[in-house]
């Protein structure tokens, strides 16, 4: 009912309840990319295995995310019903005391007595509205849902934000060329990023925006400053 009711209003859209995988996905996709390209490429002279190593780390790190995402939300999601256990088992068991919290929730959102005592009597009416109200303002718990389309949707934004800074790499010749379009393509997909997050969050776009930006520039600093590292140890990956 809640969710019915917001879709009425435009100023809630609803993938606003996938923007922790969106931005979370796309992020960490242009982020890693990156922040690996410039390391990678500041340490080898050969393109082609810049190509190679990028498309395989971003590959390997859309999947490592939508599997780790799939298991962080069904963990999450098995440990709410492990909870909803315990309080069904309080609510038959400890039947006073689970009302008197409910009595002490409604109190504490500043109803008075007798409000308090009309709520408290038809929360308890139904059992399934007590245990709702019981896991959210009692254990503050929001049922997970769907952990699969979770990994989904952060995998497939990895790969959507990760892929077009290694573009240049493939159209681009020399290097150091391809380097510079990748770092101008990122910047166009993180800005992209930060204006998403604008639309849902709204408040500053230039401050999303810039925000976004910073983070996977300072990304990028940490992997070039972690390849020229590599070349004062004489490190300097393949150049063949």
């Amino acid at each position: 009912m809640p969710r019915q009711i917001a879709e009425r209003e435009p100023e809630h859209p609803a993938s606003g309840q996938f923007l922790r995988d969106i931005v979370f996905g796309a992020n960490d996709g242009v982020v890693t990319a990156i922040g690996f390209l410039v390391g990678f490429a500041s340490s080898v002279s050969n393109q082609g295995v810049v190509v190679v190593a990028g498309a395989l780390t971003i590959v390997a790190g859309a999947a490592s995310m939508a599997l780790g995402n799939f298991l962080a939300v069904k963990s999450q999601r098995e440990f709410y019903d492990a909870m909803e256990k315990v309080e069904r088992w309080e609510m038959e068991n400890k039947h006073e005391t689970e009302i008197e919290e409910i009595r002490e929730i409604y109190t504490n959102y500043g109803f008075d007595k007798q409000a308090v005592e009309v709520l408290t009597k038809r929360v308890i009416a139904d059992k399934e509205l007590w245990l709702k109200v019981m896991m959210r303002d009692e254990l503050g718990l929001t049922r997970e849902e769907q952990p699969a389309l979770a990994g989904v949707l952060i995998g497939i934004f990895y790969l959507l934000a990760g892929l077009p800074p290694l573009l240049p790499f493939v159209f681009f010749k020399p290097l150091t060329r391809a380097l510079v379009m990748s770092l101008i393509v990122a910047v166009l997909v993180m800005a992209l990023i930060g204006s998403f997050r604008w639309f849902l969050n709204k408040g500053s776009l230039g401050g999303k925006v810039v925000e976004t930006i910073l983070i996977g520039l300072i990304a990028a600093t940490i992997g070039f400053l972690a390849g020229e590292a590599l070349n004062l140890l004489g490190i300097s990956g393949v150049s063949v």
